[in-house]
């Protein structure tokens, strides 16, 4: 800033051959355009001020109890089907008491009976493997959660990181701006500068001032989101560290080879294997289920007594119900989340080499810029204080290069945050998460 000031200045020294401008208000001038270090300086984060990086704003946005309540509940239903479909079935209890009228005395008749329902076919071993494996589906489809929830996290970091550095810019600037309108008004009362650039100057602060309005606006929205997403508050979420434009692109076959291990992908395959275990059940509905029931049968007469032991088996004839409903609709779900698994696996393929294609594309094109036009800019800023002093230039060419200087820093930060949000979704495609 330092130097910026002492260029600013050096611009607007007067030159006594070439320019009769008073000396007074140019170095009041001077003075306040060295003010915009300080105060810049001032508004600058202490030390004190509490900060936020992206990875304290994933870990805070993981941390949150509704989140992880959210989490523990879809698993813990989905363990409740494994342990449904491991119980046996109760046994069951029965007693009755028969009384028949008969010539010479009634005969009562009472029995106590147990019965139990084995399984001889193996179907509730496979039902048992299905619940099992939608069991660990849910789990990466958590995963699956988990990974989106860091992506809109580090996409709305990146996004409120960049309105906050636009904000700082155009603050800047319009100090810049407002310093310099008001030493032109000065400067237009005694003559040394047209009521033109007095005019065009403070059409230039009334433009920097809508302009930050609308960033400052922005940045308070994309702030707001933030937060709920963290569960911080608003004002814990002001000053962001990092930096916008992202690391070196991850080699592409790194990324493909990662990409078949993806949560999602992963998911669909085992709820495929688990309708086909449930295939394989119904189709064993010839073999029926066994029960066996023991008890105890008493005989009373009026002039006897008896009892003995009961033992029973039963068990249904598959004549009617053969489970074609259960093959049928088990079957065409299988197959539904199989062509589904390979249509996503085709699709995650193809964007995730476009992915790779701009993300890298991005990140080149905006090293680039960065070299060639801030060469530029500078050499634009430097011809034009040459041609102020010079006597060649007004002030507010002067200006105008600097501003210069301004859209190349806004548009640095616009392509920055292309190449940041570029490189999230190609992570996010290709499930090779910074965070997991």
């Amino acid at each position: 800033m330092s130097r910026d000031v002492f260029r600013i200045g050096m611009a607007l020294l007067p030159a006594p051959v070439y320019r009769p401008i008073a000396l007074a208000p140019l170095m009041a001038l001077m003075l306040s355009l060295a003010c915009i270090g300080l105060s810049q300086a001032e508004n600058l984060p202490q030390p004190e001020t509490p900060t936020l990086t992206e990875r304290e704003a994933v870990s805070s946005a993981l941390l949150r109890p509704a989140w992880v309540d959210a989490e523990t509940g879809r698993v813990a239903q989905a363990e409740s089907v494994v342990t449904e479909a491991s119980a046996l079935p109760n046994p069951v209890f029965s007693i009755s008491r028969d009384r028949l009228a008969m010539l010479g005395g009634d005969i009562t008749e009472r029995s106590v009976q147990i019965s139990q329902t084995i399984d001889l076919s193996g179907r509730r071993s496979l039902r048992v493997d299905a619940a099992t494996r939608r069991l660990d589906a849910e789990k990466l489809d958590g995963r699956t959660r988990r990974f989106n929830t860091i992506t809109d996290v580090r996409r709305i970091f990146a996004e409120t990181l960049h309105r906050n550095q636009i904000q700082s810019a155009l603050g800047l600037w319009l100090t810049r701006i407002e310093n310099a309108s008001r030493i032109t008004a000065q400067l237009a009362k005694a003559g040394e500068v047209s009521g033109y650039d007095r005019r065009r100057i403070q059409r230039e602060a009334q433009t920097t001032r809508a302009r930050l309005s609308v960033a400052q606006a922005d940045a308070a929205r994309s702030r707001e989101a933030l937060a709920v997403l963290t569960g911080k508050r608003p004002d814990e979420v002001m000053h962001l560290l990092g930096n916008l434009l992202p690391d070196a692109t991850p080699a592409l076959d790194e990324l493909q080879t990662r990409l078949r291990q993806r949560p999602d992908l992963e998911s669909l395959l085992l709820q495929t294997k688990a309708f086909e275990q449930e295939h394989q059940a119904a189709q064993r509905f010839w073999i029926p289920d066994l029960t066996v029931g023991v008890g105890q049968k008493t005989l009373e007469e009026p002039t006897r007594r008896g009892s003995g032991a009961i033992v029973g088996v039963s068990f249904s004839i598959p004549l009617f119900d053969r489970s074609e409903a259960a093959q049928q609709r088990s079957q065409a779900k299988a197959q539904t989340l199989r062509s589904e698994q390979a249509l996503a696996l085709n699709k995650a393929e193809a964007e995730l080499r476009g992915a790779w294609h701009l993300a890298d594309e991005l990140r080149k094109t905006v090293l680039a810029y960065r070299h060639d036009v801030s060469n530029d800019s500078q050499n634009l800023s430097g011809i034009a204080e040459a041609a102020y002093r010079s006597g060649e230039a007004s002030l507010l060419e002067l200006l105008d290069a600097y501003r210069t200087e301004l859209d190349f820093s806004t548009t640095e930060l616009d392509l920055a945050l292309r190449a940041r949000l570029a490189h999230i979704d190609l992570e996010t495609l290709s499930g090779a998460s910074t965070y997991e």
